[in-house]
């Protein structure tokens, strides 16, 4: 899944997630998704991403909302992706400290499975979706509750929550900087 910049005749910014736009609901989006079961997570994972976990970092979220975020962030299931989202909804809690983002890189790195580890080359995508997160005027999206939105475009839910299309593209370029 990528993100495509697309400039329409009228000149409005779109971004195409896969075969849709943002100005498809989150809800038809979110039912094309391929991502992960909740069976599917690791105990690992589980034990530090999820609410319903005795021990979540800041910035935690269950699956159908972090799924939502990547709608929203434009972001698709490579590790590449999953650090962004992480980092993202890490930064986006007002609990979270620097800290937390620092223990998290030793965890994801050395003790989570292989199929799930972060390295080195992911930990600018964690910073830069932990900063990003931290700028949207919106705080603690990890809590929303998401089906008040779902018939919502995304492009307007992005309005509301603060995340800014021209932002989305920057990163994404700033991506391909950093991984050049």
């Amino acid at each position: 899944m990528a993100i495509e910049l697309t400039i329409r005749a009228n000149t409005t910014t779109s971004v195409t997630i896969g075969n849709y736009t943002s100005q498809h609901t989150l809800r038809k989006v979110y039912q094309t998704l391929k991502g992960d079961k909740q069976s599917d997570i690791p105990f690992m994972v589980w034990l530090l991403e999820n609410p319903q976990s005795f021990l979540p970092f800041p910035g935690k979220i269950d699956l159908c909302r972090h799924d939502y975020l990547h709608i929203l962030l434009g972001r698709g299931f490579s590790l590449e992706d999953e650090s962004f989202i992480v980092g993202f909804t890490m930064g986006n809690d007002i609990k979270s400290k620097s800290l937390h983002c620092v223990v998290f890189k030793f965890i994801s790195q050395y003790l989570y499975p292989p199929n799930y580890r972060f390295t080195k080359q992911h930990f600018p995508l964690l910073d830069l979706g932990f900063l990003y997160g931290r700028k949207v005027k919106v705080k603690n999206i990890n809590n929303l509750n998401f089906s008040l939105y779902e018939d919502t475009a995304i492009s307007e839910m992005r309005k509301e929550l603060g995340i800014d299309i021209d932002d989305l593209i920057l990163i994404s370029k700033l991506e391909g900087f950093l991984q050049a």
